[in-house]
């Protein structure tokens, strides 16, 4: 299985050509970066969890020598490499991947319009090590204020697909507030992908004028949760009042939705704005008593939008809205549940970083290579944290190495 990934990775992507290509800041290094980065790439792919874990694997004679070459490095190294290495040159490779599968019509749906969630994670905290990146905030611990030191960061991730998609990520600046981190993550990602993706969808935080404008002036759609106390709500709750909603069920959910365009009471925002109500009635089956019981919770949901329904339909927004959540569920969930996202490999900007950049890579060539290669008989049986166990355990096995690996 491990033999069959790397060929697939070697055949689609062309890795063993982009990897030889990466470089870091070492005037002399005895240690290849593609064999540094190579280890920690498949550090996350074989779910090794920690780089202490994956030098004890990288010790064992003939192991590891078939991904990674016979030069080896020590967790210390792949640390401190890593810290050394330009972000954008992952941020290529991931940008690279993307587009590939984009082209090889991995990424389809009925959608007629491509939407990405952009939300903020934080990645780990500490109140003893610190950085000159950190930010700070003061915390009760046994009744006193104590300085708590984190790290945080904006995900731009593509939602509506079966695969989780990450495109970019941005590492918030010392008082650095999410929204001014996630334009400075858009800006990059226009230039990166361009026609990749339409729409821009948030939470709540990002319903302002100046992201707004932001998204406007660079041509892309917005989609974002509406509450508060807004004039804009008032608006259009009064306008809601005198009309019918439309009515469907879908998937257990009956929705009843109000949609209105024109809405101009948004204070700072130029364009004519579009309010989209839902009131929804989930049924949920839960076993109680050796028995199953269903009950229905009932939601209420607003957002605001520049899409008009003549681009995106009301029910079609409801659902993009809605998978907003997938870059809660499927990526941060997922990664920081199996894929240790919130360990803190190097306590380095860049490092940290690259640490995150390097996992949404394996990450994404994960999925594609499940969904793409893997049969749905194998798949039904083998779910993605079973063909990591079942890609480390094939390493022992492989014939011959990689294509990326020096003879």
């Amino acid at each position: 299985m491990t033999a069959r990934f790397c060929r697939y990775l070697d055949k689609v992507f062309a890795f063993g050509e982009k990897i030889g290509s990466l470089g870091d800041k070492r005037k002399l290094p005895r240690i290849p970066t593609a064999a540094v980065w190579g280890s920690v790439f498949f550090l996350f792919v074989l779910r090794r969890g920690s780089l202490n874990a994956m030098e004890l694997a990288l010790r064992v004679p003939r192991r590891m020598e078939g991904l990674v070459g016979q030069a080896r490095p020590s967790a210390d190294r792949m640390g401190d490499v890593l810290g050394l290495m330009e972000p954008d040159q992952l941020r290529g490779l991931l940008s690279g991947i993307n587009r590939k599968l984009g082209r090889n019509k991995a990424l389809k749906n009925d959608w007629p319009l491509r939407v990405a969630a952009v939300d903020g994670h934080e990645f780990f905290s500490s109140r003893h090590r610190s950085c000159p990146a950190c930010s700070e905030r003061k915390v009760k611990v046994k009744g006193k204020k104590v300085t708590e030191f984190y790290h945080r960061g904006v995900v731009f991730h593509l939602v509506g697909f079966p695969m989780a998609i990450p495109l970019d990520c941005e590492l918030c600046r010392p008082g650095e507030g999410e929204v001014v981190t996630a334009k400075r993550l858009l800006k990059r990602a226009i230039t990166h992908y361009g026609r990749f993706f339409d729409v821009v969808v948030g939470d709540a935080l990002y319903m302002e004028a100046p992201f707004f404008t932001f998204c406007l002036q660079h041509k892309k759609g917005v989609i974002a949760v509406l509450k508060g106390k807004r004039a804009l709500l008032t608006d259009a709750k009064g306008v809601f009042a005198l009309s019918r909603p439309k009515v469907w069920t879908e998937n257990r959910v009956r929705v009843r939705a109000w949609d209105e365009e024109g809405f101009t009471t948004a204070d700072g925002i130029g364009s004519p704005l579009r309010v989209l109500h839902t009131e929804e009635e989930v049924t949920i089956r839960e076993r109680h008593r050796n028995r199953w019981v269903e009950k229905t919770e009932r939601h209420h949901w607003w957002w605001a939008t520049t899409l008009p329904a003549s681009r995106l339909p009301t029910r079609m927004l409801w659902r993009a809205a809605h998978r907003r959540w997938d870059i809660e569920n499927d990526l941060f969930n997922t990664l920081v549940t199996h894929w240790s996202l919130d360990h803190c490999f190097k306590h380095e900007p860049t490092a940290i970083l690259n640490f995150v950049l390097t996992l949404f890579i394996a990450f994404v060539l994960l999925q594609s290579f499940y969904r793409g290669n893997l049969k749905q008989q194998r798949r039904f049986h083998l779910s993605l944290v079973g063909l990591a166990m079942e890609l480390y355990l094939g390493v022992v096995t492989m014939d011959t190495p990689a294509s990326w690996v020096p003879p």
